[in-house]
């Protein structure tokens, strides 16, 4: 991925193959750790592509699952 096109197409890729955890609340480990480790790895995957567009990501999980 080297120009802007690749990566916002990379963008669109990761957050409709992770829309499942992209959205809710926050997972916790104790709670479910699977959820959770699915959506450290999409976000931190987003945050990095962003960050190379000079864009800021904005995370749309609310609360904590209890």
């Amino acid at each position: 991925m080297k120009t802007q096109k690749e990566i916002e197409s990379k963008i669109k890729e990761i957050e409709d193959s992770y829309k499942h955890v992209l959205s809710g609340s926050v997972a916790t480990v104790f709670i479910n750790a699977p959820r959770a480790l699915e959506q450290i790895a999409a976000e931190t995957k987003l945050q990095v592509l962003y960050w190379s567009l000079g864009r800021k990501f904005k995370s749309k999980l609310k609360g904590v699952d209890r």
